[in-house]
């Protein structure tokens, strides 16, 4: 017996599309006939959630899978795919571009391990200041030691805007 396809609900020009675990994610009407034949499933990483579904197994009895946005988007494989909002269940064509992979990092959100609360702050234990620091292709750049996180994190928002551009998150 063949599997039953989830059902997409449509509202107006939205899709949204039923993923496992009670998560939805969106997508353009005129973006269906793309996605429409398979059911997708959530696939979580260290910070955020993204639409999958399950590839055939190739010839070794191996199954990989493939992410909604790289559907959508038909992207080559040197190129990754941003979701300029940081919600990876947003797959609307106004919400992704086609990124490096070192914008598409500059576009990542603060981590949920970090000490000070804030993108490109961390405390300098040996004196009890503050080190700002930012990833610029790959290669990291000291901003200073600051007084504090407030302050180093100023120093990261005006590198961000200089070095990633449109493509730097701050939050």
């Amino acid at each position: 017996m063949p599997k039953k396809i989830r059902q997409i609900r449509v509202e107006g020009n939205i899709a949204y599309v039923p993923l496992t675990q009670g998560f939805e994610a969106v997508v353009d009407k005129s973006d269906i006939p793309l996605i429409e034949l398979a059911n997708w499933h959530v696939r979580k990483d260290s910070s955020n959630n993204y639409a999958a579904r399950n590839l055939p197994k190739d010839k070794n009895g191996r199954r990989g899978a493939i992410s909604m946005h790289r559907v959508i988007m038909g992207i080559p494989t040197d190129f990754e795919v941003d979701h300029i909002d940081g919600n990876g269940l947003n797959n609307r064509k106004e919400n992704l571009r086609l990124v490096s992979r070192s914008q598409n990092q500059s576009n990542r959100k603060v981590s949920s391990l970090s000490l000070s609360g804030l993108k490109g702050v961390s405390p300098y234990r040996r004196n009890g200041t503050w080190h700002a620091r930012i990833s610029v292709n790959g290669k990291r750049i000291c901003l200073g030691y600051y007084k504090t996180p407030e302050a180093a994190h100023a120093a990261y928002c005006e590198a961000s805007q200089k070095f990633h551009g449109i493509y730097g998150r701050i939050e």
